[in-house]
């Protein structure tokens, strides 16, 4: 499957049961995946706390070439007038130490610029 758009539920910090918006767009050159924090509908660990062991699962389980991923963290706009609360989009870049994702680093892109990747 090329395109994938589900929540997804996964075990969080201390196997507190998490779950988060989850999509998927396989291209030829790169596996774009796009978490969404749910805030109040996960009822455990946030993306943004878990996001290297997030990107191993998602590779392990949608069979994703790990050389390949663009991981980007979304957090949807919450309806308030302060600017943390507003939509954003992270494009995280990861180390790879071991075979696993490690030491995370953010770039803060536009929704146009994540319209432009997914094409």
């Amino acid at each position: 499957m090329n395109y994938i758009d589900q929540i997804f539920d996964f075990k969080g910090r201390w196997d507190a049961p998490s779950r988060c918006g989850l999509k998927v767009v396989k291209k030829q050159d790169r596996h774009i995946v796009i978490v969404t924090e749910l805030f109040e509908e996960n009822p455990g660990t946030s993306v943004t706390e878990f996001n290297t062991k997030l990107a191993d699962i998602i590779v392990r389980e949608f069979s994703l070439d790990p050389e390949k991923l663009l991981f980007i963290e979304h957090n949807p706009d919450r309806g308030s007038k302060l600017d943390h609360y507003r939509e954003s989009f992270d494009i995280v870049y990861f180390q790879r130490n071991g075979g696993r994702f490690s030491d995370p680093e953010w770039e803060r892109v536009t929704r146009d610029r994540i319209d432009e990747l997914i094409g």
